[in-house]
């Protein structure tokens, strides 16, 4: 029996680092932690995510997504500086009445 593993012609081998690249997981970087800092991106980037994550996770994003920010924000300090201004202007956004129902349309919606 002949013990050789044979890949399809287009097949690329790729190392850990580019892994990063294909499958994400990437942790943020400064200057893009920063920017969530700037009013407008740090709420669209903010409410997009809360978007994301509850369409993702439909019956459980309640129940799990400040443990799921958490885990986030401990991954690096970048992260953590990235969510924070996410956070801060998502909360300012919905102190606003008119805030608070524009971020619920997008969220639901």
């Amino acid at each position: 029996m002949e013990a050789t593993m044979r890949m399809p012609a287009c097949y690329n081998v790729l190392s850990c680092e580019e892994m990063t690249y294909t499958e994400g997981g990437a942790n943020a970087t400064m200057s893009e932690a920063i920017l969530n800092w700037i009013p407008f991106i740090g709420w669209y980037k903010g409410i997009t995510a809360i978007r994301d994550y509850r369409n993702a996770n439909p019956k459980t994003w309640l129940e799990n997504g400040i443990d799921a920010i958490a885990n986030d924000m401990n991954k690096s300090a970048a992260n953590a500086i990235r969510d924070l201004g996410r956070i801060v202007w998502v909360t300012a956004s919905c102190a606003t009445g008119v805030g608070l129902v524009v971020n619920a349309a997008v969220i639901l919606l």
